[in-house]
């Protein structure tokens, strides 16, 4: 007879396949042995799978119905390094419509304490209502968002010393009612001694929390109810990098969800010292928090600082003086986005002559300005800037633009003119648009180019993704136009016939 030999060459995604044919989830090794991943997200689970095999590193449990975590739940999986295990019971304004989870997750005391080598813990959307007990000492990460918990002391964190990084968000928010202020005891955080990332957001916090760790780089606050900035409230974090205080006293027209101004329509107050600790700072956002001026002491001591996000307050003034600009000559970024003053409708944008201070400038965006007229004189405080690649004028009804005057911008690779009433050879003001109230209309319905600036939080993380979304600044130009070179978006004006003199200077784009 003859002996029939079969070789089979298989991938190392298929090397798991000696795992029980009842195991509902996907296995996936790595191809140096050293993690094994167990995918069992979205399988309608109402328990851990007892199928699953000891040696897993990584294992996935988000988008089920597990009502219970007990001791015994992970005891055999003593090698885990990551557990995701959000969204099993999300809360029911946050939730599927067809699927509402009335009964919370319960986590038996300790349930985690076995597991010495867990990193990663990620308990979001299971509408928790504390801190589990008896955390292993060395976890790393624990990300609690979407829950119900609404008050954080020392002994809630007095097992996790080690932690360095800490989600606590979006517990206490329109789509996640608590109807209480959130509580944070003093000094809560402090022993945290690794903590370098630390996040807040959305949770009607009413004031920055006491003693935080001197160690953090990356402070998230927005979305609560801060009104007032002190003194001394980041006065020891000199490693912090990154700080977001954006939409605690929130610029609320046309926000297209529930918004509550601060009393008046008053801005946030910061005291004109509290930066002054912040020497590494290198983000700084203040989004949507009704400023009028930004004073020059903020940034006496804010060197390093490359990115500032100043949309959405009424700034339109302050852009005519903004003397503090002469204290961040690194800033690559800057954005002064829908700081419109309503029913206004100047003829043109008044910009500083301290623009010309920002020699490091790559990006620079004023949507939302409104205004009629565009002409070098109006941007000729941005002619020595030489490193100013992106420069964003969309959604301003600008009717009448000399293209020409791009020409002083050698460096630009990108315009964006979309979204305004820019009609050809339009030497006088001849635009279909006049009506100032009209423009209020417009910004009724965010358009697609502007939901960044209307979304309530663009870097919310959703069930099928645990990573911190980071959404970049999306453009709308096809990317073959970007990639065949320098580019000019006129998209959505009153162009409705191309004369050939109007684009004579700008055959470069």
């Amino acid at each position: 007879g003859h002996l029939l030999v079969l070789l089979c060459l298989c991938p190392n995604t298929a090397a798991a396949s000696w795992f029980p044919k009842s195991l509902p989830c996907d296995v996936i090794e790595s191809s140096d042995d050293v993690s094994l991943l167990v995918d069992c997200a979205d399988r309608r689970l109402t328990e851990v799978p007892r199928e699953i095999p000891t040696n897993v590193t990584n294992l996935t449990l988000t988008i089920n119905h597990i009502p219970h975590i007990s001791k015994k739940s992970f005891l055999r999986l003593q090698q885990l390094v990551e557990l995701d295990f959000r969204c099993n019971c999300v809360p029911v304004r946050l939730g599927p419509k067809n699927h509402v989870c009335t009964e919370r997750l319960y986590i038996e005391d300790n349930s985690f304490t076995s597991l010495m080598y867990l990193k990663s813990l990620y308990l979001d959307g299971n509408q928790l209502l504390e801190i589990p007990r008896g955390l292993p000492s060395h976890l790393q990460l624990l990300s609690l968002e979407a829950n119900s918990i609404f008050s954080i002391t020392t002994s809630n964190l007095t097992d996790i010393v080690n932690l360095e990084i800490l989600y606590l968000g979006q517990n206490c928010y329109y789509r996640n009612p608590c109807n209480v202020s959130f509580y944070i005891e003093n000094d809560a955080f402090y022993s945290l001694t690794n903590l370098s990332v630390l996040s807040l957001k959305s949770n009607n916090i009413t004031q920055v929390p006491g003693r935080l760790p001197s160690t953090l780089k990356e402070l998230y606050l927005y979305n609560n109810v801060i009104q007032s900035i002190r003194e001394n409230d980041f006065q020891n974090l000199s490693h912090l990098e990154i700080l977001d205080l954006s939409a605690n006293c929130p610029r609320c027209y046309n926000a297209p969800y529930p918004c509550i101004p601060c009393p008046n329509d008053a801005a946030i107050e910061i005291h004109i010292e509290a930066f002054s600790s912040l020497k590494n700072l290198k983000i700084l956002r203040l989004r949507s928090n009704c400023l009028r001026e930004i004073p020059s002491t903020w940034f006496k001591n804010t060197k390093e600082l490359q990115v500032l996000d100043l949309s959405q307050n009424f700034l339109a003034h302050e852009m005519g003086e903004a003397n503090f600009l002469r204290l961040i000559p690194k800033l690559k970024e800057l954005d002064f986005s829908f700081n419109y003053d309503l029913q206004v409708y100047p003829v043109f944008m008044k910009l500083s002559t301290t623009f010309s201070s920002l020699l490091s400038l790559e990006r620079f965006r004023v949507r939302g300005y409104v205004f009629k007229e565009l002409a070098i004189e109006h941007l000729r405080p941005l002619i020595p800037l030489k490193n100013l690649t992106l420069l964003d004028l969309g959604t301003n009804f600008i009717k009448v633009a000399n293209l020409s005057l791009f020409q002083d911008f050698p460096a630009l690779e990108f315009v964006d003119l979309s979204w305004n009433k820019i009609s050809p050879s339009s030497e006088s003001d001849q635009g279909s648009f006049s009506n100032s109230r009209n423009s209020e209309n417009y910004f009724g319905s965010a358009r697609l180019q502007d939901t960044h600036y209307f979304m309530y939080d663009e870097n919310a993380r959703r069930c099928k993704s645990k990573d911190k979304e980071n959404i970049p600044f999306i453009s709308f130009v096809k990317e073959d136009c970007r990639d065949f070179g320098k580019t000019l978006d006129l998209s959505i004006n009153n162009l409705f016939f191309i004369n050939a003199k109007d684009f004579q200077h700008v055959s470069s784009f």
